[in-house]
């Protein structure tokens, strides 16, 4: 008696699925290529490679460059131009930023000041919120020391203000010495997007420069650390230095008001001055 045995019909595999297969593999050799290239020849090469743009990072010679010329950026002016953008102004004819309070006056023994107080152009409630604040801190401030006798002040406040990727941003910085009191250096800032025509954070403006937020927190963290480390020292030392806490939610991305754009750079300012009786500040600068 003959046993006949019947084999399975051989499953046909349709093209669909080969070119699933071909496409899985293909994807596969992709990122061992990614992973691979990063490895051995570095971010640089691999991005040139699979065209990806990144923001290049600046050497410790550039960044020190660029902080050391922080003090010359203050022009009183505005840099870029206004005119593509649809905003209404305050005033006709007058740029997005203007001196709207100046006085340069010396009275010996009393004060001696030099006031450049700006005004945003602009109708808008946010602008207004920005305008009133400016005098709030500043212009009030120069109205108490002009009435000051005998006291021997010395206040300057100054500004410059750029338009760079639609936003305007608008920097001021006062400077009050009175008498033997230590020196009070303020800083604030303002970071308005001119097509929105929103309040911009530091968290909006990060990826409009090739940024990742991860990265910037980094350097702030980095930089804020080694501050953090001189002034330590400075103190063992016998020097009256402010005290930073690298670990302080101050230094957190959604923490950090103070920041403008400038050529395409990012400064991020901890000016402690805005807080306490002190001149000093940290820059971050990407």
């Amino acid at each position: 008696m003959k046993l006949s045995i019947e084999l399975p019909e051989q499953e046909k595999v349709s093209k669909k699925r080969y070119l699933i297969y071909g496409l899985s593999i293909f994807i596969c050799v992709i990122a061992v290529v990614i992973v691979v290239s990063l490895q051995i020849l570095g971010n640089d090469w691999t991005n040139k490679m699979f065209g990806i743009t990144a923001k290049e990072t600046k050497t410790e010679e550039e960044e020190n460059e660029l902080k050391a010329n922080f003090g010359t950026l203050f022009m009183n002016t505005v840099q870029g131009q206004d005119e593509e953008f649809a905003v209404s102004k305050l005033e006709e004819g007058k740029p997005l930023v203007y001196t709207d309070y100046e006085r340069k006056e010396n009275v010996t023994g009393s004060y001696e000041v030099d006031l450049h107080i700006p005004k945003i152009n602009i109708q808008n409630d946010v602008i207004k919120k920005y305008n009133q604040e400016i005098q709030d801190i500043f212009k009030q401030k120069a109205e108490s020391v002009l009435v000051t006798l005998n006291r021997n002040i010395i206040y300057t406040v100054e500004y410059e203000a750029f338009i760079e990727n639609n936003i305007l941003s608008l920097v001021i910085r006062s400077n009050l010495k009175q008498g033997a009191s230590a020196q009070q250096v303020v800083v604030q800032t303002y970071n308005f997007d001119l097509v929105t025509q929103k309040e911009v954070s530091l968290a909006e403006a990060i990826p409009l420069l090739g940024l990742t937020e991860q990265d910037v927190q980094q350097k702030i963290k980095t930089d804020i650390q080694k501050e953090e480390k001189k002034a330590e020292d400075l103190r063992n030392l016998g020097y009256t230095i402010y005290k930073r806490d690298s670990n302080s939610d101050t230094y957190k991305i959604e923490n950090s008001k103070q920041f403008f754009i400038y050529h395409q750079n990012l400064y991020i300012i901890y000016a402690y001055g805005n807080e306490a009786l002190t001149s000093e500040m940290d820059l971050v600068v990407m």
